[in-house]
C-alpha cells in the first residue's frame, strides 16, 4: 500500500479496530486513497467521530461531518413523493433502472424479483414513479429524475413507517428463502447510557448514508440489495 506503514501488523490492528488512527496516519491513508482536500476533511471528521470517547466530542465532530457534507447529492422527497413507500417494491423498481440490460416493461421487472411481485403490481409502481416525478421517460426508456433520494432522518410519515415494517418482514422471509452466501442477518446487544442514545442514532444515520458509496454506476449493476439497520430499546427508561 502507498501509505507505507511501518509494519503490516499496524495496518491489521487499524482494520480490526484495535488501534486508533492518528492525524499523521490519517494523512498517509488519505494520500494513498487519492482523496482530494474535501474528501480528506470528511474522512478525518468521520474517523475522529468514531474514536471520540465523550458525548461532547462526538457532538463536535458530528456537527463538522454535517457541515462538510453540505454538497450532498441526495434529494429530499416531498410529501407527494412519499407515496412511493406504500409498497416496498416501488423503490426497488426505481433502483432497477441501474441494472445492466434493464427493460422497462412490467413483465420483465416482475420476473427479476426474488420475493414474488405480480406484473400488475409492477405496472402500478411504474405509473406511480412517473406520476410523482421520481423517474422520467426518455427516448431510451426510463431514467431516475435524481440519482440519489432520501427522506428526513426523523420523518414520521405513516407511509415510511409502513415501508420499514414491510422490509423487516422481508428480512425474516430472507432467513428461510435466501442462501447464507447471499444474506447477512446479525445483531449486537449491549448496555448504554440514556444520554448516549441520540449519538448512537446519529452514527447509524451516517453509516446509512456512507453505504451509498457501494452503489454501482447506472447500467453496470446486476443485483438489487436491501440493507436494514435497526436499533430499539429492550428495557424501559428510568
Amino acid at each position: 500500500m502507498a501509505a507505507r506503514f511501518p509494519s503490516h501488523g499496524l495496518l491489521q490492528y487499524l482494520m480490526d479496530g484495535k488501534r486508533n488512527l492518528s492525524k499523521k496516519t490519517l494523512v498517509k491513508l488519505s494520500l494513498a486513497l487519492g482523496f482530494d482536500k474535501e474528501r480528506t476533511q470528511y474522512f478525518e471528521n468521520l474517523v475522529f467521530f468514531n474514536q471520540a470517547k465523550s458525548l461532547e466530542e462526538k457532538g463536535f465532530f458530528y456537527d463538522k461531518l454535517v457541515r462538510s457534507g453540505g454538497k450532498s447529492t441526495f434529494k429530499k422527497l416531498d410529501s407527494s413523493q412519499l407515496q412511493a413507500f406504500r409498497r416496498w417494491y416501488t423503490i426497488a423498481i426505481r433502483e432497477m433502472l441501474n441494472l445492466e440490460g434493464f427493460r422497462g416493461n412490467a413483465a420483465w421487472i416482475s420476473g427479476r424479483f426474488l420475493p414474488p411481485v405480480q406484473t400488475y403490481e409492477s405496472e402500478e409502481a411504474l405509473a406511480l414513479l412517473l406520476e410523482t416525478g421520481l423517474i422520467k421517460k426518455t427516448a431510451n426508456g426510463y431514467k431516475a429524475a435524481d440519482p440519489d433520494i432520501t427522506t428526513e432522518d426523523e420523518v414520521k410519515s405513516f407511509l415510511v413507517k409502513n415501508y420499514h415494517a414491510q422490509m423487516i418482514r422481508l428480512a425474516a422471509w430472507a432467513q428461510d428463502e435466501v442462501s447464507v452466501a447471499e444474506r447477512d442477518v446479525s445483531s449486537v446487544t449491549f448496555a448504554i447510557k440514556e444520554s448516549e442514545l441520540p449519538v448512537l442514532k446519529k452514527q447509524l444515520q451516517l453509516m446509512r448514508k456512507e453505504l451509498r458509496a457501494f452503489a454501482a454506476e447506472p447500467g453496470t449493476a446486476d443485483r438489487i440489495v436491501q440493507v436494514n439497520m435497526q436499533m430499539f430499546p429492550l428495557t424501559k427508561a428510568k
